[in-house]
């Protein structure tokens, strides 16, 4: 992790993350099963959804000095891509954007059916 990525507020995931940590993870799971699974990761963490865009895919969360925007792609029936953007109402990040999505992927993966990363480029 570098210095800067260190002290950032925020945190975002992508296919092609230049860390390989923050890249796309793929779940061999429907949408509706990815979203389930995200609602019990914010009841066991004390997240509010505060919205859920089920046409974009989008599910806006808010923690405790955070806030938390989750994009579930469906690239097929039984294949879902996540990606997330976690901000942090600080003036340093201490590092905690990167670790809260790596706990995120970390939970996920024990809840849904993991396939893969960066499938998709």
């Amino acid at each position: 992790m570098g210095i800067m990525s260190f002290f950032s507020t925020t945190c975002e995931t992508r296919e092609l993350h230049q860390d390989p940590e923050l890249r796309t993870r793929y779940y061999r799971n429907n949408f509706k099963q990815c979203l389930e699974a995200m609602q019990r990761y914010a009841d066991a963490n004390a997240l509010e959804v505060k919205n859920v865009n089920q046409e974009h895919g989008e599910i806006y969360l808010l923690g405790p000095g955070y806030d938390l925007i989750m994009t579930i792609t469906q690239t097929s029936p039984i294949e879902s891509g996540v990606d997330m953007k976690i901000n942090y109402f600080t003036v340093s990040g201490l590092g905690r954007p990167k670790r809260r999505a790596m706990e995120i992927y970390q939970f996920l993966e024990k809840q849904l059916n993991f396939k893969g990363v960066s499938l998709h480029p």
